[in-house]
């Protein structure tokens, strides 16, 4: 796992489910072991199949959680207003579709790409992460490489 880039409230968001699962979420699945034990044969107890299910699982997440905040530098966004950066919106022209679309920078814990919450780890985050309003930049994307501009910041 390579360096994870994060903002504030990202860190913040990894952190709170951690703590989450840590505390409340690992008492929920001891109570269902120990309900599930409590019904005797283990072998064909769903309930208890269930619970170890989600133990493992929960367990799981927070190994891949902790090694995220590990992993993990936190920036912060640029105060140049004529700058794109993370948790900047901008409108964006798409010359290959020869379309304007309102896209958001985020990192890639944030990502959404269908409200356009691109993570700056993504080709087309990698290319408009601190790009300057008015410059034109080519998108090497797997599907074929396409131009973008930063039109204007929100």
């Amino acid at each position: 796992m390579g360096e994870i880039i994060l903002t504030k409230s990202a860190k913040k968001k990894i952190e709170d489910e951690l703590e989450y699962l840590k505390t409340v979420k690992r008492v929920e699945i001891k109570t269902a072991l120990k309900l599930a034990r409590a019904q005797g044969d283990l072998s064909e107890n769903a309930d208890y199949s269930a619970a170890k299910d989600d133990q493992s699982l929960n367990e799981t997440r927070i190994l891949e959680l902790e090694a995220q905040l590990k992993n993990s530098i936190v920036v912060e966004s640029s105060t140049d207003e004529n700058v794109f950066d993370l948790n900047k919106t901008a409108v964006v022209r798409f010359y290959d579709l020869d379309e304007d679309e309102e896209v958001t920078l985020v990192s890639s814990v944030e990502s959404d790409v269908k409200n356009m919450k691109i993570s700056i780890e993504s080709p087309l985050g990698k290319a408009l992460y601190k790009l300057h309003i008015g410059n034109k930049v080519t998108v090497e994307s797997p599907d074929g490489d396409y131009d973008v501009e930063v039109i204007k910041i929100l």
